[in-house]
């Protein structure tokens, strides 16, 4: 790809060498953010099993506490 634009350059296409890196860059970038995106995605997928103990132990006390407010 380098190449191809210093051949670009060299034959004075300079928009189109201009082009050619800023869609290398805007890849790059998107490719950069689909791996967060991945990373961000099993980071999830591991503590869902956490979350949900957390959040069924929480309901939990709520309905103790309910339940000892009634009586």
């Amino acid at each position: 790809m380098r190449k191809e634009i210093a051949k670009l350059l060299e034959t004075g296409q300079e928009a189109t060498a201009r082009i050619r890196v800023e869609h290398i860059i805007r890849e790059e970038k998107m490719m950069a953010a689909q791996e967060i995106v991945e990373l961000f995605s099993e980071l999830i997928a591991v503590r869902l099993p956490i979350i949900k103990a957390q959040r069924y132990s929480f309901f939990s006390q709520l309905n103790i506490l309910g339940s000892n407010l009634q009586s």
